[in-house]
């Protein structure tokens, strides 16, 4: 279990997925970190998960996190519905986990403005500080940010590019279908 300023252990490993390489991390509470990055990008991967659990161990354990990778895998290959792993989250504000659960609640192939996302928060001025919470989720398609996209429909930023959120997007639409 993550504390913040505690002496957490955190296990991770590297999945070569449907869409790309994603470094996934996880405590005994749950998984704490998905991030999705170029195979050139891995050591940077690893150097800001140091940086958000600076008081954290950290080690490479493949096993200790596989059950969610087959998860994510299950997912992006079309055999599960959605990814909803258990979560181990410590950081954000309130106003940015309210965000977080709230797209939690979104389907596969759903897309909602930033707008949108505002108003079902009950804070329908706040679509830029939506975006910024967007911005600062480090758990990628467990808290499906790629899902929040501009008022005219169209995608735009994502911590981890547009490539992947516009890939994240097309494959959801994919299995929706089905």
């Amino acid at each position: 279990m993550l504390t913040p300023d505690g002496d957490s252990r955190i296990a991770y490993a590297f999945f070569d997925t449907r869409l790309g390489p994603a470094l996934l991390a996880a405590t005994e509470g749950g998984l704490c970190a998905l991030r999705l990055c170029p195979p050139e990008a891995a050591e940077s991967k690893i150097e800001e998960l140091r940086r958000e659990y600076p008081t954290a161990s950290l080690r490479a354990d493949r096993e200790a996190v596989r059950l969610y990778a087959d998860e994510l895998l299950d997912f992006l290959a079309g055999r599960s519905e959605d990814f909803r792993p258990r979560l181990d989250i410590v950081y954000g504000t309130a106003f940015q986990r309210r965000v977080w659960a709230e797209l939690q609640q979104t389907r596969p192939g759903e897309v909602l403005s930033y707008g949108e996302l505002a108003r079902r928060i009950g804070q329908p001025s706040a679509a830029r500080a939506v975006g910024g919470a967007c911005a600062r989720n480090g758990i990628a398609v467990a808290v499906p940010c790629h899902r929040a996209v501009r008022g005219d429909g169209s995608p735009s930023g994502f911590r981890w590019g547009l490539d992947w959120k516009s890939r994240l997007l097309a494959l959801e639409a994919e299995i929706a279908r089905r």
